[in-house]
């Protein structure tokens, strides 16, 4: 196989038909979910009624400006049911839509490492209902990774056939501004990093681009110090206007320039030829029903941006880690 080249799992039917396999030009995530599994996985989104440090007023009140108020949980959910019961009408929705046997529980809404240890057990555990939910993907902020839960964390790792932690950095410059309202550091992540890795809990680092003003050395100096860091996988979303958000408000306040689509490609595309090929990419971008999206409306077409992106890269010639420095030479 070209080292350039990553391959496509064979669906059931290729298989039959004694197909030739098939390759991608980046290391896509549900690539690699079909490999380990045999099969179609669908990450479920929880709220599993964990709050943040940024909305009850122990460092801020009103969250980051680009969250919504349902915390990012998807819209196929409903956060006034059990945890139980939440990952079951996700499972069931995602067997009739995507034909996935086996699903992953996604602790998505807020802040799942804001709590105490014991806080945490039980609400995980809620979510192991049986075989068919393979693991356990938690979303935090990096100041809540503290050493209580990250001497817990490895105990799901051992027992979970994946778990991982997904932790936002989202920016390494437009955080420090006060609009963004982060209340957190670019330190905090790597810090945070720094215990994740020593307890060898794989990390998925979720990344924000084109903030107003954000040039595209300070997108590829966040990308690159995920990479330093020794993130296991990344996320990337493109900066949208959620209504109900404090963006919403600046935005409708006094538009600020957001990247189209063809720009915001351009950019992905030249930072993933930075990327290490070992980097496993969850996301190219992010997507907003169109009832919730102020702006840009391209970010509701994310059907239509996979397939340029992919174009694209085959017109360039170029995939993911080509511009990367050798593994040997990191730090």
């Amino acid at each position: 196989m070209d080292a350039r080249l990553f391959p496509i799992p064979p669906t059931a039917s290729e298989k039959l038909l004694g197909k030739p396999p098939r390759v991608r030009r980046w290391n896509s995530f549900k690539d690699r979910l079909i490999e380990r599994f045999g099969g179609v996985v669908y990450k479920v989104g929880v709220d599993a009624g964990f709050d943040c440090p940024n909305r009850d007023g122990t460092k801020g009140y009103g969250g980051c400006a680009y969250c919504s108020q349902e915390g990012s949980l998807s819209p196929h959910q409903d956060p006034k049911l059990a945890i139980a019961e939440q990952i079951r009408k996700g499972r069931d929705f995602a067997k009739r839509r995507y034909g996935a046997d086996k699903s992953i529980a996604y602790f998505q809404a807020f802040t799942n490492t804001y709590a105490p240890v014991e806080v945490m057990r039980e609400r995980f555990e809620q979510a192991l209902l049986d075989e068919s939910i393979v693991g356990l993907s938690v979303a935090t902020r990096p100041d809540c990774v503290n050493d209580e839960n990250v001497a817990y964390l490895p105990e799901l790792r051992e027992r979970l056939p994946y778990f991982t932690v997904e932790l936002g950095l989202q920016s390494a410059f437009q955080n420090r501004l006060e609009w963004v309202n982060r209340q957190e550091t670019v330190e905090d992540y790597v810090v945070a990093m720094e215990k994740l890795n020593a307890a060898r809990v794989p990390v998925i680092t979720h990344v924000i681009l084109g903030f107003p003003n954000e040039t595209y050395d300070d997108m590829a100096e966040t990308v690159r110090l995920a990479d330093a860091s020794g993130t296991h996988g990344i996320k990337l979303q493109m900066l949208h206007v959620i209504r109900g958000t404090k963006l919403a408000w600046l935005y409708g306040k006094e538009p600020f320039e957001l990247l189209s689509a063809e720009a915001y490609g351009d950019i992905v595309v030249r930072l993933i030829e930075r990327l290490r090929p070992e980097i496993e990419i969850h996301r190219i971008t992010g997507e907003t029903e169109s009832s919730k999206l102020v702006a840009p409306a391209w970010v509701s077409q994310k059907g239509r941006f996979f397939d340029w992106f992919e174009r694209e890269l085959e017109r360039r010639d170029t995939w993911q880690g080509r511009l990367s420095a050798p593994t040997a030479s990191r730090t």
